[in-house]
């Protein structure tokens, strides 16, 4: 009886497993909503729709999941390349490396967007992952926080232009990741995070203000790009990124978006004279 209100309470607040007080903190602060009341629609809401979401929904076979305003992000940050991609008007394949596949669906989602000459590669803790038949992108097997793990996935295929990390989505390994692999990523490249409302959820180690979070940790790359206009050192130097490799950052709806490369010094202009 006891172990099965311990379960419930624990379900209801949204802890993890052998929570402890900073997550019990977290949860009575951020009054987490509950997963249940998202519910999957199955007819696009989106107007116009994306050619991402297009390319999503005409897939059958390996199931994935997604969320409806991801596919805006994508078609924002990445319909000019991957069109380029698609007609081989790029010096070089695109290099793409899907963090979290589950079944594999995605994998065909990403070829059919940046077409069939994309070195396309996904990365699952999971070995069920490896057996779906998948035949549009590479899966290899090993934890995301693993460095060398991902050091030998990313030497194998080349590099990484793009990275999407749809893993575990813990902050701890969110950031442990995207640290791990920054300095991997080519210039110009693009880093995604998928799923940043869990980063508000103390069952993912989360929680609405939580300094180990991964949106507190990512927010801290908007003070680290305008570190020029103070002399306080920005605090971001634990997520290994500083002005010399930051382009920029952009959030959406649960999806950071960072791009690397070199962020110019600040030069006014004065015009009408």
């Amino acid at each position: 009886m006891l172990s099965t209100l311990l379960a419930r309470f624990r379900e209801a607040n949204q802890l993890p497993d052998g929570y402890g007080l900073a997550d019990l903190r977290a949860s009575r602060r951020t009054r987490p909503v509950r997963v249940e009341s998202f519910t999957v629609e199955p007819e696009c809401p989106l107007d116009p729709v994306p050619h991402l979401a297009e390319i999503a929904m005409a897939r059958t076979g390996n199931p994935f999941l997604k969320w409806w305003s991801y596919f805006e992000s994508y078609e924002t940050e990445l319909s000019n390349l991957a069109l380029e991609s698609r007609q081989g008007r790029l010096n070089q394949p695109l290099r793409i490396l899907e963090i979290g596949v589950w079944r594999g669906g995605s994998l065909g989602m990403w070829r059919d967007y940046f077409g069939p000459k994309a070195v396309i590669y996904g990365v699952d803790i999971d070995p069920e992952s490896a057996k779906q038949g998948v035949t549009d992108g590479l899966v290899r097997i090993g934890s995301q926080t693993d460095a060398s793990f991902m050091r030998d996935v990313i030497d194998e295929m080349g590099g990484i232009d793009i990275v999407i990390d749809d893993g575990s989505h813990v902050s701890h390994d969110v950031i442990h990741t995207l640290r791990n692999t920054w300095p991997l990523l080519a210039d110009g490249g693009r880093y995604f995070i998928e799923d940043l409302h869990t980063s508000y959820w103390p069952a993912w180690g989360g929680g609405f203000l939580r300094d180990d979070s991964s949106i507190e940790a990512l927010k801290t790359l908007i003070d680290t790009l305008h570190q020029p206009y103070f002399e306080s050192r920005a605090d971001s130097q634990h997520l290994g990124i500083d002005r010399d490799t930051l382009k920029s950052v952009t959030f959406y709806d649960s999806v950071a978006v960072i791009r690397k490369g070199r962020c110019r010094p600040p030069m006014p202009f004065r015009g009408g004279a």
